[in-house]
């Protein structure tokens, strides 16, 4: 990762910080969002403690940045609308679609915009971590980061897909609303495309009308040719 030393010069930029249990990222943009620099770091989080989680970033975070995203990456979560939501009952939430390890704890982002809320876990020494290095800062799930930083306010059947590891994210909206967020898993480019005509078809969204948005999948071209066989994929 290039050193970036001079406060007043490092002010001018942004710092993200995607973390999951096998380690994390960074990458550091500047104000016209063009990338400066990136570095990942393979560690099992999980198995070390608060101080020497804090330690191991700290390292990589010891000047001052205009703006900062702490986005943890889980696929334990669940959005639910804000009308009903109740923050003393967000493990129950949580509960109803997941098992919540007891070394977890549960935090939520409000999207007011689509009148939602997201309930995640993350283990306690992840967040205490974090929490104490940036004390200022939200900590995001990814999918509600994906929401929030990717897609804008939809007035016509768009599908937003995020790609990951083994895991593909979805935000689909039919009619201008929101209709559905989860998370899919795939071996294959076949999988990948057979899970969006998939829930597609499950919506009753017309593939010709549709506009299709992938994201994060440029070292994986195989995805989108094998998709844009049977969809029309949109710049981002």
């Amino acid at each position: 990762m290039q050193q970036l030393t001079d406060s007043t010069i490092s002010n001018q930029y942004s710092l993200s910080i995607r973390i999951n249990p096998d380690g994390f990222s960074l990458s550091v943009v500047d104000e016209s969002n063009n990338l400066l620099s990136t570095k990942s770091v393979q560690e099992t989080l999980t198995s070390l403690s608060a101080e020497q989680i804090t330690q191991l970033i700290r390292k990589e975070t010891q000047i001052n940045y205009r703006s900062i995203h702490l986005i943890y990456e889980s696929d334990v979560y669940q959005f639910v609308p804000i009308p009903v939501f109740r923050s003393n009952e967000a493990a129950d939430y949580l509960n109803l679609q997941h098992k919540i390890s007891k070394n977890d704890i549960v935090l939520y982002n409000y999207h007011p915009v689509w009148d939602t809320v997201n309930i995640f876990s993350i283990p306690k020494t992840i967040q205490a971590a974090l929490s104490q290095l940036f004390p200022n800062t939200i900590i995001e799930q990814h999918v509600s980061y994906f929401l929030s930083a990717k897609v804008k306010t939809q007035h016509e059947e768009a599908v937003f897909i995020w790609t990951r590891n083994r895991m593909m994210d979805m935000i689909v909206f039919k009619k201008g609303k929101l209709y559905l967020l989860n998370s899919f898993p795939y071996q294959t480019s076949e999988d990948f495309t057979y899970n969006t005509l998939n829930v597609m078809e499950q919506l009753s969204i017309d593939s010709k009308d549709c506009k299709v948005r992938l994201f994060n999948a440029e070292k994986k071209p195989e995805l989108k040719q094998t998709l844009g066989k049977y969809l029309t994929i949109s710049n981002n």
